[in-house]
């Protein structure tokens, strides 16, 4: 097997919970460009963050790639597309942590923690912006769009805040346990406008890219709220960054960004009306613990030519 490194720290507590499962199988550990096209040639499997077109051209006998995230749209080629090797993620492996990190964004922006950060960080004790602007959560409406696992768990905890809760199914189905009303992905525009929040919490593919420019962006409630924890190449940064100046949007919380890291110039840092996680949504202590447990039941049925958990759907695109 060849592994592809991606962060020591993540991938030594990886490789020490999957070296058991292991046992009478060849696994080499590859830490460079050249070791990984070396080991590729033989590999029957792969485990790894990401595989580029030329390490793939290497590769003879591989039947399976275990990748190390939920989402692989920043790995995907057309090579890899049409080519038999069966590909596996790991959805579902940050329900519980993207579901509350968007929670919090949305407690922050609306008891304006955020701006409490910014006064403190400048040693001062203001209350009157804060009491002016600050909200509840209770009774506003959040608007998800993609209702899969974690646009699920949030539509959960939204409810425990007795939020109004709408959302999008790209398979329209219209009575969702926690939603009050779904609509399908073709009618996102009739949604936007009842939202005071809209959570963007699905897959990257060809239809979701630039999923809201201006047109959307116009069509959302006036001081509305925008939470990316999708990607992102699903916004229009320029119609976003016009909005929050406008004040057409009152703020948004954004955890991918269309080039990371994000750019040290960009004009996002300094807007004071949004809040900046980095890329962090999906992080939780049990990672590499929930990643290999995956690992070991795919293993499984690879080695019993069963069905397998998680594997990516080519003509989906996730």
């Amino acid at each position: 097997m060849a592994y592809h490194l991606e962060s020591r720290e993540i991938v030594d507590s990886y490789i020490n919970r999957i070296r058991p499962y292991l046992a009478g199988h060849e696994f080499v550990v590859c830490e460079d460009l050249e070791s990984i096209k070396r080991e590729i040639v033989d590999a029957d499997v792969m485990i790894g963050w990401r595989i580029t077109p030329e390490v793939f051209a290497e590769a003879r006998k591989l039947k399976w790639i275990q990748f190390g995230s939920a989402g692989i749209d920043h790995t995907i080629f057309p090579e890899l597309l049409n080519s038999d090797v069966i590909l596996t993620t790991l959805a579902g492996i940050h329900t519980v942590a993207v579901a509350e990190h968007v929670i919090g964004l949305m407690l922050a922006l609306s008891r304006r923690i955020d701006y409490a950060i910014r006064m403190q960080a400048n040693h001062l004790y203001e209350r009157n912006h804060i009491a002016s602007t600050a909200d509840e959560l209770a009774g506003k409406t959040v608007g998800i769009v993609g209702l899969g696992k974690i646009g699920l768990n949030i539509a959960r905890l939204a409810k425990a805040f007795e939020m109004h809760v709408l959302g999008t199914k790209r398979t329209f189905m219209p009575h969702i346990p926690n939603v009050d009303r779904v609509y399908s992905t073709e009618n996102l525009l009739e949604m936007l406008p009842e939202c005071d929040y809209l959570v963007l919490v699905l897959p990257l593919t060809e239809e979701t890219k630039a999923l809201i420019g201006r047109e959307e962006i116009a069509a959302m409630k006036q001081n509305s709220r925008l939470i990316n924890v999708a990607r992102g190449a699903m916004v229009d940064h320029d119609a976003l960054d016009e909005a929050l100046r406008s004040g057409k949007l009152s703020g948004a919380a954004l955890d991918v960004f269309p080039e990371e890291p994000l750019p040290p110039d960009s004009p996002i840092w300094d807007m004071p009306n949004v809040i900046i996680t980095p890329h962090t949504a999906g992080s939780h202590p049990r990672y590499s613990e929930s990643a290999a447990r995956i690992f070991r039941t795919n293993l499984e049925a690879f080695l019993r030519g069963s069905e397998m958990v998680n594997v990516y759907q080519r003509e989906r695109g996730y």
